[in-house]
């Protein structure tokens, strides 16, 4: 059975090669038949022209160089295109998710597990800002969306070709894996580990990624944003609509209507705050439909390395 593993490159010149190294042992020490499916997304540094130098010797390693840089997502989903394995492992080539762990991987997923995902027992280095942010979004993921989701889990996992296959199926433009991964199902088991410090450089995704990745898993799997908004302006406007009343009867028995001036133009400024608001979310939700119904194509291949080696026996 062939063994597919993917990890997406972006500017890793520094640790890319000991990645390949520690990588190839691994798969060479446990499995008969592999290859290594490296998808440069955009890196600007000498990341392809190491790969390369390595690939050249080793026809298992493919490499995917992608037109421009697209993101973490959509490189991940050319790798799953392109992977041709019975069971197929994601993971980063930072060193941040250990080659080591790939044979536990595999072997827990023997005992009749489709998904089998490495789960961070911690990461030396984290933030507590990092670990707050990060648990929120999953609790709030999950609230909005009624998906499981592990907080503790990420794109570190191997996955049997019928999960590969179903996540391939899905047609989406505004793509986040760990959502989808949870929207197949498919049963699923876990392996412990620590998260190691990065062999080289520093990593890449930032906050305003985290913020994006929110917006994405949310937005493009619930409605319930806008079930919440609609609620609360149904709430405000009856709220609005008594107080406009007492007002009017106000008026007419005391001919008052300057005293209550104050909290007229507050309630004026709260509903106006929450037309925007809707306005707002509104546009999130349009923005997205339009990306879906235009049917681009998610990525553009420049070329790919040791495409016709792909089936070679370790």
């Amino acid at each position: 059975m062939l063994l597919s593993v993917i990890a997406p490159m972006y500017n890793e010149a520094l640790s890319i090669g000991e990645f390949l190294k520690q990588t190839l042992e691994v798969l060479a020490q446990h499995f008969s038949e592999y290859e290594l499916i490296l998808v440069d997304d955009g890196s600007i540094d000498t990341s392809i022209e190491v790969a390369s130098a390595i690939a050249a010797h080793h026809p298992q390693v493919r490499i995917l160089e992608l037109s421009r840089n697209y993101g973490k997502e959509i490189a991940t989903s050319a790798g799953l295109k392109a992977a041709k394995g019975d069971n197929i492992v994601l993971m980063d080539s930072d060193l941040q998710n250990p080659p080591q762990l790939i044979p536990e991987l595999y072997q827990k997923m023997q005992q009749g597990f489709d998904v089998v995902y490495a789960e961070r027992q911690g990461r030396v280095g984290e933030s507590f800002i990092k670990k707050v942010t990060s648990r929120m979004f999953y609790w709030l993921a999950c609230k909005m969306t009624g998906f499981k989701l592990e907080s503790n889990a990420g794109d570190f996992r191997i996955m049997s070709r019928q999960v590969v296959n179903a996540i391939n199926s899905l047609p989406e433009t505004n793509r986040y894996l760990v959502m989808l991964y949870a929207y197949v199902g498919f049963k699923s088991g876990s392996v412990p580990y620590v998260v190691p410090p990065r062999f080289a450089g520093e990593r890449s995704y930032k906050y305003t990624a985290l913020l994006k990745a929110a917006f994405d898993a949310i937005l493009s799997f619930s409605s319930a944003p806008l079930r919440i908004i609609s609620i609360l302006s149904v709430c405000v406007s009856a709220i609005c609509a008594c107080y406009a009343g007492f007002i009017f009867i106000q008026h007419m028995m005391a001919n008052n209507l300057v005293d209550g001036l104050a909290s007229v133009l507050c309630f004026m400024a709260i509903m106006f705050a929450l037309l925007f608001l809707f306005l707002a979310l509104l546009s999130e939700y349009i923005g997205r439909i339009m990306a879906e119904t235009k049917r681009r194509p998610l990525y553009f291949i420049r070329r790919e390395i040791n495409a016709a080696q792909s089936d070679c026996e370790g």
